[in-house]
């Protein structure tokens, strides 16, 4: 795992971070480890998508 050694504070509405809690219970997890997760999962997805983007551009150059 990557060293942690910025801070950053995040404001949550009660619904949210019982939904956190109990979703890090579930995984048997921290909170902030599951946050981090879900933010590495969506900034891949993001990346995956202009990649494929940019391949069906290429393709219709190409056809």
């Amino acid at each position: 795992m990557a060293k942690i050694d910025k801070r950053f504070q995040i404001l949550f509405p009660e619904e949210e971070l019982l939904s956190l809690k109990a979703e890090a219970d579930k995984r048997g997890i921290s909170q902030a480890e599951l946050i981090r997760l879900a933010l590495q999962k969506e900034i891949t997805k993001k990346s995956d998508y202009s990649r494929l983007q940019a391949l069906r551009n290429l393709a219709k150059l190409f056809s």
